[in-house]
């Protein structure tokens, strides 16, 4: 048994050379070349390899984006996806993305302008989102897909404190214009939050892009169908589903 450990990341590594053997140094997103820090869990890395990496969202980003409409994203993590809406935005379409890890917000950055090019429009916060509070503080972890600001197991014991602010806030940095825009979210649960407190906003998001996470809404007492219905009260209706990822239109 004692043996398994080394094993395990000796074949990680080997695994790794040859994938950078064929592919070169960095990883390689639907074309668009990403860097990833060594640090970061060999279980995303895998999924890059495999092509698995949040398949479902850019599915759904793929069929439903348009190029033109100004995007929010919240929950950049490390720009991968960002990486991907980047590349499909039209250049002079404004791009804002949120990322609240501090850890992590370097390749955020690097990956999101790798997508987008040189010329195209891009803004990158080192911020949260969050209602009734102008900061906020959270343990992070290795596992930067499972950070989140809530509900967090308490042994981990490095924290980041950011900056915080609402959806309405984040579309106002986005583009000062009033507008429709398009919203794209992956924020470990807060998704609900933003459909129950941001509604006069969301009253000009034209698509919203949602991953949601049906085992931390039992956190609140909720269940997916009471999210679903807070949505679809909000204005919304159900355009497509991959998985737990939904494209919600305004209706």
């Amino acid at each position: 048994m004692r043996r398994r450990g080394p094993i395990k990341r000796l074949t990680r590594r080997i695994r790794l050379a040859i994938y950078h053997w064929r592919f070169g140094p960095g990883f390689n997103y639907h074309g668009i070349p990403i860097a990833i820090p060594e640090e970061i869990p060999f279980g995303i890395k895998k999924q890059l390899m495999q092509g698995r990496y949040e398949e479902p969202e850019r599915r759904l980003i793929e069929r439903f984006v348009d190029p033109k409409q100004p995007m929010v994203e919240l929950g950049g993590s490390l720009g991968v996806l960002s990486a991907y809406i980047g590349r499909k935005l039209a250049p002079e379409t404004p791009y804002l993305v949120v990322e609240a890890n501090p850890r992590i917000i370097e390749a955020c950055t690097a990956n999101a302008r790798a997508g987008r090019g040189p010329d195209g429009r891009l803004t990158v916060m080192n911020c949260a989102l969050a209602y009734g509070a102008s900061e906020v503080s959270f343990p992070v972890g290795d596992n930067v897909h499972v950070n989140r600001l809530s509900g967090a197991r308490p042994d981990l014991q490095k924290t980041a404190s950011v900056p915080a602010h609402t959806l309405a806030e984040f579309r106002r940095a986005l583009d000062e214009r009033p507008g429709s825009f398009t919203l794209v979210m992956d924020i470990e649960g807060s998704e609900f939050d933003v459909f129950a407190n941001d509604r006069e906003v969301l009253e000009s998001c034209a698509l919203a892009i949602v991953e949601a996470h049906p085992y931390l809404f039992v956190e609140r007492g909720k269940t997916l169908e009471d999210f679903l219905d807070l949505v679809h009260g909000a204005g919304f209706h159900t355009l497509a589903r991959d998985g737990n990822t939904f494209a919600f239109q305004r209706t």
